[in-house]
């Protein structure tokens, strides 16, 4: 699909466009309820962010093939989409959130974040960066996202815990420290990545 001079054959786009629209589509429907006009919008920009990272020499030393590296870029977009809509994911809920061994689960920090790289390295940096940011986070930040996301908390514990007034209360609380964390985390990927 790249040759040498890293520019892109438009016979090899389409082909691969071709071989990878059903299955986006069945994952997009099924995995996250999104209608068929929804899918096209997703799946081109999601080939728009394709392109633009082949042309930038981004995929040169990739590790995962391009249709997987494609899908994440898909399961992404959707995620940015519904974040932004009057549609609402609960991905807390949809998520397995059992302790092992106290560590944050790759799929939290994916939930967390809807992170579109599949390099083990880069990945490892990032959980490491999502622990420090959550550490670094002021009081009660700190403790709710270690206590949700980590410790496998539920909302009633945690406000019987942080003597919150109501669960309603706590996922307020939860939602503006997630947003802290975000941003934190976005200043500090620009630095490193």
């Amino acid at each position: 699909m790249v040759n040498k001079n890293n520019i892109y054959d438009i016979n090899d786009l389409n082909r691969f466009a071709s071989s990878q629209w059903d299955k986006a589509l069945a994952f997009l429907k099924n995995r996250f309820g999104i209608d068929e006009d929804d899918c096209k919008d997703i799946f081109q920009e999601s080939f728009i962010v394709l392109y633009n990272n082949i042309q930038a020499g981004k995929l040169d030393n990739m590790t995962a093939s391009l249709s997987t590296y494609f899908m994440s870029i898909c399961r992404n977009k959707a995620l940015e989409m519904l974040r932004g809509s009057a549609k609402s994911v609960n991905v807390d809920s949809e998520m397995s959130l059992t302790l092992m061994d106290g560590e944050v689960q790759s799929e939290k920090i994916e939930a967390l974040l809807a992170l579109d790289n599949g390099d083990e390295a880069i990945e490892a940096q990032k959980e490491e960066l999502v622990r420090t940011i959550v550490k670094d986070l002021p009081s009660p930040c700190n403790e709710l996202l270690w206590g949700f996301y980590r410790d496998n908390l539920s909302m009633k514990s945690l406000a019987e815990m942080f003597n919150y007034s109501s669960e309603g209360a706590v996922k307020v609380t939860k939602h503006r420290c997630c947003e802290k964390f975000r941003a934190r985390y976005n200043e500090l990927c620009n630095k490193l990545f």
